[in-house]
């Protein structure tokens, strides 16, 4: 017995500190798009001297042909103590083993390709106490794997990922069946193996490198295999009998320890489609083989002692932390009844009435591992605590009454938070108090806590006190013409909803809070806005204003002139004119000469393009009415182009010029015989100086083709020409 427990302080001492490492893995998942969810998963000695879990953690990725991609800095997604959980029947792991796993997770972007994608994360050290390699504090990790070539997939990969966590600690001498599973979400073939572990990183001093503990950048596929000691092997990690096996169809890992210590492995899972193998998902882990496994355990979950917690009614959830426990019984103490029992491991169970019963759990009942333990658990009827409130939000006339409701007696205790200030101080111990105020307007979280015995409940209500409304607004003084705009804005001061009411006094009405109102006809109004709030404080609140809305009528002018568009050959208008409602008017003309009070008349246009007269009429009260009429009077379209110019400096005829009129838009090209184009231009009445496009070398002597294309300016219309110009030097 000496010897065991020397053996286990030992294993435990060297768990303790040895470097923090213990393995990980490294899986992907397709999120379309090019997207992908990486999951890298980390395992380190929670009892280790070692650092911590990096944050954040460094992938680095290399396309198919080890060309480097980018390092990818994943943040630490969450961290766990993984449990621990025993891999027989009869027997739980010592207390002191402890396992942390790290998980990091991101989204990264990798353009399919032809090559596929290796992802890398390399760590170093391992445990120096680890016993089935060699030097091993000087070995670190690689955890790997690859994204296939967009060829071998067809679509968007996801590799598999292992369904459970590996084990914290293996006992000696006890079999063990371990689930290695994983999930294939593509439903692509998978191939369980043993396989070797992968060095990574070093133990130098420097802080970056490949040799660093934590190099910045991983290094390019291949990676070296983690050497064996003599007598292990990559399907032979531990010493064990029989010898440790995979199931390469189901991922069931079999087999008994027969040594004490720590023994590095690692599971490669293949992932295979059509022929090809697009992923090798390979999961490194450290076995920590222990001899003093504790036999079966039953524990109670002992019921919460709260009375916040403790009086919730007759329907209890039991729960059980019990050690290497397989199968439950549970009898949960009903006098007279054997119908109070269950077998789940996590049972729940409504008592016949209240009161306190002695539960009794049995930990792998008829086995010779059971184990029996009893705990008391008292049964109360839930308060149902409620409390109401009545009495109006305005602040001006509030008095709230409280009245509550529930199971208690005679004997509870009450104690109110009114969260303020009040008549009654911010506290109290009245059942219900009544006529309560409080010292100003505002939002109230009020709360009742009661005790009865064993047992206690609190709730909480909001109340919200309101100041009465106030009515503000602007209404405009307004004097002017019709039709008019008057804008009318609402400041008034209220909570929540409302319901505007303005009447303009002339039929008008909007429920607009700040409506814009045209006065179409002429008179004196009376304009009122009435507020009707409908939450909070609850009011309607009206005002009226006489005679602040004063409108005068306008004349009405209106000019026609005949014809609409003309010819400079024929540039003569009829201007007919009528005014209604006023007291005088004149017409500005085209030219911008003014007439007054104007009869209709004839006008002749002096100049091509558009005329534009401006009718206005005026009455006593100095409101005016405007109208306009355009007329258009068409240039002449006219082309003069040339047949030769000489660029030769003399002064003479040195550009090739052409005259357009009557036209809004124009296009020239001009090629020489070769068909090669050496000018062109969108603009009026350009000229070419016979360089090419007017700055480059100058165009040889000779016969040169021209095609213009011009748009009449006055009915849009397109005209094609093609001719000869010579170039004479």
């Amino acid at each position: 017995m000496r010897k065991t427990l020397i053996i286990l302080l030992s294993l435990l001492t060297s768990w303790s500190y040895a470097a923090h490492l213990v393995g990980g893995e490294i899986s992907y998942r397709c999120l379309g798009g090019s997207n992908y969810e990486v999951r890298l998963i980390i395992y380190r000695d929670c009892r280790s001297s070692g650092a911590p879990f990096d944050n954040p953690a460094i992938i680095t990725i290399y396309d198919g042909n080890n060309v480097l991609q980018g390092n990818y800095f994943v943040p630490l997604s969450s961290q766990r103590q993984l449990p621990n959980v025993a891999p027989n029947s009869c027997t739980a792991l010592p207390s002191l083993a402890c396992t942390e796993e790290g998980i990091y997770i991101d989204t990264i972007n990798l353009a399919a390709n032809a090559s596929g994608y290796t992802l890398s994360h390399q760590r170093c050290c391992r445990n120096a106490s680890i016993a089935n390699i060699p030097n091993p504090a000087t070995w670190g990790s690689t955890y790997t794997i690859e994204i296939p070539p967009q060829s071998q997939s067809s679509t968007c990969n996801s590799s598999p990922q292992f369904s459970k966590p590996p084990p914290v600690a293996l006992c000696l001498n006890r079999p063990v069946s371990l689930d290695m599973s994983t999930i294939e979400a593509d439903g692509d073939s998978v191939v369980y193996k043993l396989c070797t572990p992968l060095h990574g990183g070093g133990n130098a001093t420097t802080q970056t490198g490949p040799n660093s503990p934590r190099p910045d950048t991983a290094t390019a596929p291949p990676y070296q295999n983690v050497p064996f000691r003599g007598g292990f092997s990559s399907v032979n990690p531990i010493t064990a009998g029989p010898a440790f096996a995979i199931n390469p169809q189901t991922g069931l890992l079999t087999g008994t320890p027969t040594q004490v210590g720590q023994f590095v492995f690692a599971i490669c899972v293949e992932e295979w489609r059509n022929g090809f193998m697009l992923s090798n998902l390979r999961r490194d882990f450290q076995f920590n083989v222990s001899s003093n496994c504790n036999q079966t355990v039953a524990i109670i979950t002992a019921q919460n002692p709260d009375p916040f917690e403790l009086c919730l009614g007759k329907t209890v959830s039991f729960q059980q932390n019990s050690f290497n426990t397989q199968s439950y019984l549970w009898d949960f103490g009903v006098a007279g009844t054997n119908s109070d029992t269950s077998r789940l491991a996590n049972p729940t169970f409504t008592f016949p009435d209240t009161g306190t019963y002695t539960i009794r759990l049995i930990a792998n009942p008829g086995s010779n591992c059971a184990d029996t333990t009893y705990s008391i658990y008292k049964i109360y009827d839930p308060l149902n605590l409620n409390f109401s409130v009545t009495g109006q939000q305005c602040f001006d006339a509030h008095n709230f009454n409280f009245q509550v409701s529930g199971n208690m007696s005679d004997s509870a205790i009450y104690n109110w938070d009114f969260g303020g200030a009040t008549n009654f101080g911010n506290n109290s111990r009245t059942a219900e108090p009544q006529n309560l105020q409080y010292s100003i307007p505002g939002t109230y979280i009020v709360t009742l806590e009661v005790r009865d015995g064993d047992c206690a409940s609190v709730q909480r209500d909001t109340l919200r006190l309101y100041p009465r409304p106030i009515l503000k607004h602007s209404i405009p003084l307004v004097d002017a013409c019709a039709p008019k705009a008057v804008q009318f804005t609402d400041s008034s001061e209220y909570f929540g909803q409302a319901v505007h009411f303005w009447n303009f006094g002339d039929g008008g009405v909007s429920t607009s809070a700040s409506p814009t109102y045209v006065y179409e006809n002429p008179g004196t109004f009376t304009v009122s806005h009435k507020l009707i709030t409908i939450e909070g404080c609850r009011d309607t609140l009206e005002e009226i204003f006489d005679h602040l809305i004063e409108i005068k009528p306008s004349p009405s002018s209106n000019i026609t002139v005949s014809p609409s568009e003309t010819t400079i050959y024929d540039p003569y208008f009829y201007i007919e004119l009528e005014s209604t409602g006023a007291t005088k008017s004149w017409l500005i003309l085209p030219n911008g000469i003014r007439l007054d009070n104007p009869q209709s008349f004839t006008y002749e246009a002096k100049d091509t393009g558009a005329q534009n007269f401006i009718y206005v009429s005026t009455n006593e009260f100095s409101c005016n009415d405007t109208s306009f009429f355009k007329t258009y009077v068409e240039q002449p379209f006219k082309l003069f182009i040339p047949n030769a110019f000489s660029p030769n400096g003399d002064g003479l005829n040195e550009v090739f010029s052409y005259s357009i009129s009557g036209a809004s838009r124009m296009e020239i090209s001009i090629y020489n015989r070769w068909g090669e184009q050496v000018f062109h231009s969108e603009v009026l009445n350009d000229f070419w100086n016979g360089k090419i496009n007017n700055r480059g070398e100058k165009a040889l002597s000779g016969v040169y083709i021209y095609k213009i294309r011009i748009v009449s300016a006055a009915d849009g219309s397109s005209l094609y020409k093609t001719g000869q110009v010579s170039l004479i030097r």
